[in-house]
């Protein structure tokens, strides 16, 4: 298990300091945001589309950062 946490939080951070990934997170969110801020009244289902993908893209960088945090709690719980 331990190990198994560790390789998470290593991916995590490597994902995390990708400039690639993150750039293409940042777009795919850009785009989004777009869709939302020039959508029309009736365009009720883009709207909820372009929501649902942003909070896809934070429920991402949030199973990232609990990943990087499990490997803080272990290392504390280890004492180092």
């Amino acid at each position: 298990m331990t190990a198994s946490i560790r390789i998470k939080a290593d991916d995590a951070r490597r994902l995390k300091n990708d400039t690639a990934f993150t750039s293409f997170l940042q777009e795919v969110r850009d785009d989004q945001v777009r869709v939302f801020m020039t959508s029309g009244a009736s365009d009720v289902e883009a709207r909820e589309e372009a929501y649902g993908i942003v909070r896809a893209l934070e429920q991402i960088e949030m199973k990232l950062d609990a990943a990087m945090t499990a490997e803080t709690f272990l290392d504390r719980k280890e004492g180092k």
